[in-house]
């Protein structure tokens, strides 16, 4: 995975994205690279180990959380439970925000930030999609301090975060679509086969013998897919292949 320079310097920062796709099997996978390629370049600019946890909503979905270490995928996942922090949806975080000392709303959270060996934290919000909502929080050592420097680089590896972890979402729906796709194509296709059996098996039309399938369905408690299956397992022949294999693009 691409993670940039390794100075953190140059032209190739502009348009520069990660690769959150490669690899990942869903958006929680995608976070969790996200995460791995934030520690190591915040830790970069910051002269020392930084590591980052991230929390992303969505609409419809559980939150999914990561973390670059299992104590900061500890810290993203205790929002779960706690709801306080600064990834917690509805937060609404409108810049890069350090979590000190100073004030008192990110109290509570900052004591778990202790109790887990971190002396301060870093949360920047990532632009997503309506709908999607994502925040990471770069975790510092103990006495650590994040000063101008880091926190501008932050806030420039939060605005590729979230061009990249854009990407990858849409990459994955699609991915989703298609799968889903293919599943309804699958059942089509065992339903229609089964109908063509029970259509010659009683000498009846499509609707009538669909209305056969459906009658069974209800009366077993079973989806209408499940009773076709079990109608083509029982010929002679063994049930027909119905797999659907989209077609090859030259």
């Amino acid at each position: 995975m691409a993670v940039g320079p390794a100075n953190n310097k140059g032209p190739e920062r502009q348009g520069f994205l990660l690769d959150l796709v490669t690899g990942a099997g869903g958006d929680a996978e995608s976070l969790q690279k996200l995460t791995d390629a934030a520690a190591r370049w915040i830790s970069t600019t910051a002269g020392t180990a930084i590591e980052c946890a991230a929390v992303l909503h969505r609409q419809r979905s559980c939150p999914a959380t990561a973390g670059s270490t299992p104590d900061a995928a500890g810290i993203a996942a205790s929002e779960d439970q706690h709801g306080d922090g600064p990834t917690a949806l509805g937060s609404a975080l409108a810049a890069p925000t350090v979590i000190s000392q100073a004030g008192s709303r990110w109290q509570a959270y900052r004591r778990r930030l202790l109790d887990s060996g971190f002396g301060s934290a870093l949360a920047v919000p990532l632009e997503l999609l309506p709908g999607s909502a994502g925040t990471l929080v770069f975790l510092g050592p103990a006495h650590y301090g994040f000063n101008a420097r880091v926190i501008n680089e932050a806030a420039w590896f939060g605005e590729v975060a979230s061009h990249s972890l854009k990407l990858a979402l849409d990459v994955h729906g699609v991915i989703r679509a298609g799968d889903n796709l293919k599943q309804v194509l699958e059942s089509r296709t065992s339903i229609d086969v089964a109908c063509g059996v029970l259509m010659a098996q009683n000498r009846c039309s499509y609707a009538e013998a669909f209305s056969k399938l459906a009658g069974t369905s209800r009366n077993r408690n079973l989806k209408v897919r499940s009773v076709a299956d079990s109608i083509l397992k029982a010929m002679p022949s063994g049930a027909p292949g119905t797999r659907f294999e989209p077609p090859a693009i030259a």
